[in-house]
């Protein structure tokens, strides 16, 4: 295959990601068991959802500012906050380090999912647009499956030599980035993808109710089960890694929480021509039903079983997503606001990333982490149980899907 020339001048920036997903990734999911070794877990959770809110309202202003000042240029400096966010672990881990790396952290990923995605967009032609999306959501997950691997090795070495691995890590992924092209062409001069505003992160709140209404119930089901997801997710991010770094952890394997991305990279497309072929109102309410059964049933898991079951509940996830996205893709006869509504299903998500976090921190002492896991998949089962009132009375047959569903997120971003 020949490789178009503006693709092969983003090959740096593919390395960007990756290193950035790496090392973002890893310090992410070191935040719950560093910070329960310096506060109460249930001030952590508070803490780091609190950090996730922050970034939540400054979701839209970040857009902004990416439009006015570049988008690599914010994204430069996003990594360079990161790295400062690492550093300060260097000098050892207390209170104030801590509360330091996460909100120093938080900026660091304020700007790099709709700056990537911006940038991409508007330094890759048309034609191409759709397949450089998805080598970002590839190139993303390895870096997620690297980071999940390094995680056991991490929890043991001390907290000097973490923040320096890394740095490290981020200022190889800085460098990538400073030998990217440079961009001069906003992403808002042409639509490019469907998705387009779910991908730059902006939406125009006046229109929001209006998209959202005249596409339900596929539109509200994405809503509440994108929601629901988000907060299963957040959970498990957050439970998985103190189990690890506590004695009991050693009932779980080390590659634990790289089992979701795994399942989506083997699944994905055998389930999105599943949502084209098969009765969409039987693959949303099975994949729903399996997610929230199979989600509730994981903390309860241990060895291979937490794989098989992890497998599983992704397994749920995506086929209802996609069938979701196919069934909606069929009502929306213009496709004029696809984006909008992939942009509020994206802040949605966004939500459940603040709300997962705070959850969890103050469940976790109270009943144990098996039990906090099932309570996260409690909003999964309820959107079940809405979803089998809602779709009983309809007759959703299946279609051609006309746009690639956006790649729902199992990890923070």
């Amino acid at each position: 295959m020949v490789i178009h020339g503006s693709l092969f001048k983003l090959l740096p920036f593919g390395v960007f990601i990756l290193l950035f997903k790496f090392g973002a990734g890893l310090h992410f999911t070191l935040l719950a068991p560093l910070g329960a070794r310096v506060f109460d877990v249930w001030v952590v959770g508070l803490l780091i959802g609190g950090a996730a809110l922050l970034q939540l309202l400054l979701d839209v202003p970040a857009g902004f500012a990416l439009d006015r000042f570049g988008y690599l240029r914010l994204l430069w400096v996003t990594t360079a906050a990161f790295i400062v966010a690492t550093s300060v672990l260097i000098a050892g881990l207390t209170p104030m380090t801590f509360i330091a790396t996460l909100f120093l952290g938080a900026f660091g990923w304020l700007f790099y999912g709709p700056g990537v995605d911006a940038y991409l967009l508007s330094m890759t032609p048309v034609e191409y647009a759709g397949r450089v999306v998805s080598m970002r959501d590839i190139l993303v997950s390895i870096g997620i499956v690297f980071s999940t691997a390094l995680l056991a090795f991490m929890l043991s070495i001390p907290v000097p030599m973490i923040g320096g691995i890394i740095a490290v890590i981020l200022l190889c992924a800085l460098l990538a980035g400073i030998m990217s092209p440079r961009d001069r062409v906003s992403v808002h001069a042409e639509k490019k993808v469907p998705t387009h505003h779910y991908h730059v992160r902006r939406h125009h709140v006046g229109h929001i109710f209006h998209a959202i209404w005249k596409l339900n119930p596929a539109s509200g089901l994405l809503l509440l089960s994108g929601l629901a997801g988000s907060i299963f997710y957040a959970v498990i991010w957050f439970v998985v890694p103190l189990l690890l770094d506590s004695p009991s952890g050693a009932s779980l394997p080390s590659v634990a929480l790289g089992i979701f991305d795994f399942a989506v990279a083997v699944l994905g497309f055998f389930f999105g021509r599943l949502a084209d072929k098969w009765n969409q109102k039987w693959l949303i309410f099975f994949g729903l039903l399996l997610f929230s059964v199979t989600g509730a049933l994981l903390g309860f898991s241990t060895h291979v079983w937490f794989l098989v079951l992890g497998f599983m509940a992704t397994a749920g996830d995506e086929l209802s997503g996609l069938a979701l996205w196919a069934w909606m893709d069929r009502l929306d006869k213009s496709h004029r606001e696809d984006g909008l509504i992939a942009g509020v299903i994206s802040f949605f998500q966004d939500l459940g990333w603040t709300i997962g976090p705070l959850v969890a921190g103050f469940l976790y002492g109270a009943i144990g982490p098996a039990w906090t896991i099932a309570v996260g998949a409690i909003p999964i089962l309820i959107t079940w149980m809405i979803s089998f009132w809602t779709l009983a009375p309809l007759a959703v047959a299946p279609g051609m899907t006309a746009i690639r569903p956006p790649h729902r997120r199992k990890h923070k971003e």
